[in-house]
């Protein structure tokens, strides 16, 4: 699944280098948005190329 704002991906993939240079891969936090809050989850797995989706 690819975003369609670029600016999200490259968001998402500073995150993912970040929790990765400091040896994890789930981060949890609370954040706020159209002023509702919500419980955010980031899990990452390691995947082999093969089984990226066609579309991406």
């Amino acid at each position: 699944m690819s975003f369609p704002d670029p600016d999200l991906d490259m968001a998402l993939t500073q995150l993912t280098e970040r929790l990765l240079d400091k040896d994890q891969t789930c981060a949890e936090t609370y954040v706020m948005a159209k002023g509702q809050l919500y419980r955010t989850e980031l899990r990452l797995h390691p995947i082999h190329p093969r089984e990226l989706p066609a579309d991406f």
